[in-house]
């Protein structure tokens, strides 16, 4: 149910573009053991992600600001960002009810140390 809500909303890889539905992941933005019953379901608590950006944002390798802006971890190697398809000039579109999940993700998930 969760990803049919998620192919509705964005039907490609929010990231990169990938449309192959087969291909794509729905992916929570606070993690499903850590979200409240309600947050499971929440559309607003997902994104639609390739296999690589899925891996990538549930690791905390990346995250995004309130504006859409990609974060990315200091520590992954540049050969990495372009083998993966991770730059600073990418963006997400967001919903208002996507950023206080956001805020979670940055906080508990990204690897920001």
């Amino acid at each position: 149910m969760f990803r049919d809500l998620l192919l509705n909303r964005y039907n490609r890889c929010c990231l990169c573009d990938v449309k192959d539905t087969a291909l794509l992941i729905a992916s929570h933005i606070k993690p499903w053991a850590e979200s409240e019953p309600k947050e499971k379901l929440d559309v607003n608590n997902g994104f639609l992600m390739c296999p690589n950006h899925d891996k990538l944002f549930d690791k905390g390798y990346i995250t995004f600001d309130d504006d859409g802006k990609i974060i990315i971890f200091d520590k992954l190697t540049e050969t990495d960002k372009e083998l993966l398809n991770v730059d600073s000039t990418k963006h997400i579109e967001l919903t208002e009810d996507n950023k206080k999940y956001l805020k979670f993700h940055r906080e508990n998930v990204f690897k920001n140390k």
